[in-house]
Parts: C-alpha cells; sequence; structure tokens
C-alpha cells in the first residue's frame, strides 16, 4: 500500500503545495537583507543609510528618527521613488524526486533571473505646530519584494510568484525639549498583500498511487498551488537625538515588530481530474512577523565635512516557523529559524558650495537567512553596499536629491532535500543550486518648504 493511500490524499498534497515558504518572497526585490525595504530616502542612501538617525535634512528622516524633525520650521514636503533592479540568477543546479520515486532527475531550466524590477515611492510631510513641537505624516513601504521563475524552472516546486506588497501610513510627533535633546514618536498603521504560488507535482502524486500507465510520472502532470493573504497591523517608533555641541549629533531609534495575520485563499490550478475532489479552493491564514529594530547612528561635523555612522540591530529571530492553516487545520509548517542581525554602516557627505552637497557611503548587511534553511524563496546572504549621492538646493525653499547603490552579495547556495513522508519537502523533492546575486538601486527626491 502506498503512503498516499495509507494517508489522506487531500492532506499530502495540501503539505506538498504550500510548503518553502509561504508568503514571502525572495530577496532579490528587496533591498536590504532579508525582505526589509531600506529605500525611504535618497539623501541617507546617497551615505548608505550612515547617521541617518542623527540627521535633520528634511521630512524624510523622520523614517530613521521620529526626533529628527523637531527643528524643521513651518511646513515641508518631501516626495521620492526608488528603482530596484534586481539580480538574483539562478546560474546552475539539479532537481531530482525523493526516494521513494527513485530519484529520477527532473527536467528544468537554469539561468533565469527571479528578480523583478520595481519603483518603491514615499511621501513625507511635516508642519510645526508650536514652537519646537511638530507634527508628521509618512507613508511609505518598509517591506515588501516580489519574485517570479518560470512554470519550466527547475526550482518551480519550491517557487513561481512570490510577492508581499506593503503600505505604511506613519503619524509622527516631535518635540525639541532643549537645545541639545529632541524627543519623538508615532504609530505604524500598515497594510499588508501577499501573493505566493508554486508548482504541484501531480504527476509524482499519481506514480505514488501505481497510475505510471495512465501517464502520472514526476514532472509530467504539474498544477499550481496559490496562496493569498492581506492584513492591516499597528506597530509603534520611538526615538531621540542629542546635540552636546554644536555639529555634533548622537541619536538612538527604535522601531516596534509588526505581526500580520495574513487572511486570504489557497487555490489550484490545472488539477488533473483523478485529483479534483481533493483539492478544493480554501480559506487560508499565515502570521508573518516584521522585525522590530534598533539603532544607533552619529553625525559629527568638520568644516565642510560631515561624518557619518550606525549600527542597526534587527530582531530577525522572531521569525521561526512559518505556518498555514486551512481553518482551524495545519496545512504546511515550514522551518524559517531566522538569525538577528546587525548593519554597520558609515559615510561623509562634502558641501561644495551653499547649493551643492556629495556624499558617498558604505554599508555591511547582514542577512538573517542560515545557510541550512535557505529556499529559492529566500535566496539571501550577506551584502555590502556601496552608494554616492547628492543634494541640489535650487532656491532656498527647493531641494533636489538622488542617488545610486550597487549591493554586492556572494554566492548563494541552496540545498534542500526529501526525506521521504512527513517531510516538509515530500513531493518536491531534492534541490541543489547556487545563485548569483546583485542589486542597482537609483532613488530621486524632492523637498520643499512653505
Amino acid at each position: 500500500m502506498t503512503y498516499l493511500m495509507r494517508r489522506p490524499l487531500s492532506t499530502a498534497l495540501a503539505v506538498a503545495s504550500v510548503t518553502g515558504g509561504a508568503i514571502l518572497a525572495g530577496p532579490q526585490a528587496a533591498q536590504a537583507a532579508g525582505f526589509e525595504l531600506k529605500e525611504q530616502s535618497a539623501i541617507a542612501q546617497g551615505n548608505a543609510y550612515a547617521g541617518a538617525g542623527a540627521r535633520s535634512d528634511d521630512a524624510s528622516m523622520m523614517y530613521f528618527n521620529p526626533a529628527s524633525i523637531a527643528r524643521l520650521k513651518g511646513y515641508q514636503i518631501s516626495v521620492g521613488a526608488a528603482a530596484i533592479v534586481p539580480n538574483g540568477t539562478l546560474a546552475n543546479g539539479t532537481a531530482t524526486t525523493g526516494a521513494l520515486l527513485g530519484g529520477r532527475t527532473y527536467s528544468g531550466i537554469v539561468g533565469s533571473n527571479s528578480g523583478v524590477n520595481a519603483v518603491v515611492p514615499n511621501i513625507f510631510a511635516t508642519a510645526e505646530i508650536a514652537d519646537g513641537l511638530v507634527a508628521g505624516l509618512a507613508i511609505t513601504s518598509p517591506f515588501g519584494l516580489a519574485t517570479k521563475y518560470p512554470t519550466n524552472s527547475i526550482a518551480r516546486y519550491y517557487a513561481l510568484t512570490s510577492q508581499l506588497r506593503n503600505v505604511n501610513i506613519g503619524p509622527t510627533l516631535a518635540w525639541q525639549a532643549t537645545p541639545e535633546w529632541s524627543i519623538g514618536g508615532g504609530l505604524n498603521i500598515e497594510m499588508a498583500e501577499s501573493h505566493l504560488s508554486n508548482s504541484v507535482d501531480f504527476g509524482a502524486a499519481g506514480a505514488l498511487r501505481g497510475l505510471g500507465a495512465l501517464g502520472y510520472v514526476p514532472g509530467a502532470k504539474d498544477g499550481i498551488g496559490t496562496v493569498k493573504g492581506k492584513d492591516t497591523a499597528i506597530g509603534w517608533n520611538i526615538g531621540v537625538q542629542y546635540q552636546p555641541q554644536p555639529g555634533t549629533v548622537l541619536a538612538f531609534a527604535y522601531r516596534s515588530s509588526i505581526i500580520h495575520l495574513l487572511t486570504g485563499t489557497l487555490s489550484y490550478q490545472n488539477v488533473p481530474s483523478l485529483f479534483t475532489a481533493a483539492f478544493p479552493n480554501v480559506s487560508a491564514t499565515a502570521k508573518l512577523p516584521e522585525p522590530g529594530s534598533a539603532s544607533l547612528s552619529f553625525a559629527q561635523d568638520i568644516g565642510r565635512w560631515t561624518a557619518l555612522g550606525s549600527v542597526t540591530f534587527t530582531s530577525w529571530s522572531q521569525f521561526k516557523t512559518l505556518a498555514v492553516y486551512t481553518g482551524s487545520t495545519l496545512a504546511t509548517s515550514t522551518p524559517e529559524n531566522f538569525r538577528d542581525t546587525v548593519a554597520l554602516s558609515l559615510g561623509a557627505e562634502y558641501r561644495l558650495n551653499e547649493q551643492v552637497t556629495l556624499r558617498g557611503g558604505t554599508m555591511y548587511d547582514q542577512t538573517p537567512v542560515q545557510d541550512v534553511y535557505r529556499t529559492p524563496r529566500i535566496a539571501d546572504n550577506d551584502r555590502i553596499w556601496l552608494s554616492v549621492g547628492a543634494t541640489w538646493r535650487a532656491t532656498e525653499k527647493l531641494a533636489i536629491s538622488g542617488a545610486y547603490s550597487h549591493l554586492f552579495a556572494a554566492n548563494s547556495t541552496v540545498a534542500l532535500s526529501d526525506a521521504g513522508p512527513g517531510s516538509p519537502n515530500f513531493l518536491k523533492g531534492n534541490l541543489n543550486a547556487t545563485y548569483n546575486l546583485g542589486i542597482d538601486i537609483v532613488s530621486a527626491q524632492v523637498s520643499y518648504k512653505f
């Protein structure tokens, strides 16, 4: 008696179809490690985010530290966007069935770029409501990414489309308590929407039931399983800036984690008639934790130069397991076991004249993904940022900023195996792959004072 005849077919294949990182997408479209998006300010990007929490250039700085807007006068608005060109090429690899199916080689292509080009917009506004008291509002996308594999990829049973969209509305209030101290805080009202799909090997399922004579062989009858979900949740952030002397700023900022309970559907396409009854479209839920972060920053003026630096700790380790439920039934549970990370950045800017400021910086950005748990959806690795940028003050009220960054990352490897019935990869088979990773980012921003 085969495994699938001893266990309910719908349970076995539901596990096979949604295991491997549901709700999340791959890292190639995410610019910070994991699936974080740092691209909220062209000014900060030009320094690779060094000293971002210690700056008060314009309204966009509130994203990195809510206290930063306490010194802004009148009314200000900043509008920007980052164009992201990722390279997440599945350079080479092999895929085979599990032991129960004889370790047969799956056909499939390599060489595809799973990254998806994207534009990430942002908008910030501040209003001085009293002397030293400033209100702000930010509309950003702090987390999100997208990847897409072709249906004939060797990784298709682990990932096809992966997408996470995120919009955060952040009301903020900041107060300059003394000439030296500024404090601030705010809310993060966040809407998240996800879409994940991967191929389902109905040919392998049929082969396990002894239906080879009917054409059910591994890789011959692919369907598609899709999980979609959305949610709105709330977090918060606080920050402080300290200026012990003119030209010196020390800062601390904390951004809370946000826990999304994504609610949506689990659905299937191209299901062979033999399996139709076992694969109805059903409601589904999944818990997605977005990490909190704490940062220390400094800015030090040295004549026309400003030296900048930051260290940021991100609590990714709360993302241990991704479980997808259909009603009260656990459909799949995938170990992620992210680790906490530290990002270190250093930069400098040079005031060429009253109109033009030039800047540059570098950052070491640690990935939360541990080698043993890396998947095609999250084939992330540590990366090094190199950034340059500039600001042109066209008038006393209008400033235009731009930045370019290239992210260097070491090749990453994926090694996933089918350990037999009950394993997360059962019916997905074995996959060994190598990825070439790299990202280019170009940002532009316009700031105006009323």
